[in-house]
């Protein structure tokens, strides 16, 4: 995880810091989506969307109801062969 402070101009504005930049190969004139959830903000390169948008948005919904699930101590425990062939079941 990479952690920058960056500084809100008068306009609303911000500089994304050059690591990041390169990281995900964001140019000038990239559009970044922008989502809000409980007050945490995530910008994410549109590029690097799937080409299946509903996808996106289904994959989404799910690790939303999986982190409630967390929050509420409710989380399904297993061993980790049991999660990976879970996991490979998807």
């Amino acid at each position: 995880m990479d952690v920058e402070l960056v500084k809100v101009s008068s306009r609303g504005q911000f500089v994304l810091p050059l690591s990041i930049r390169k990281r995900f190969g964001i140019g000038k004139g990239e559009k970044l989506m922008l989502i809000e959830k409980d007050g945490v903000i995530t910008l994410k390169p549109v590029k690097q969307l799937k080409k299946d948008i509903e996808e996106e948005i289904y994959l989404m919904l799910r690790a939303e109801k999986g982190w409630n699930l967390i929050g509420k101590g409710k989380a399904k425990k297993m061993a980790k062969n049991e999660f990976l062939k879970e996991l490979s079941a998807w």
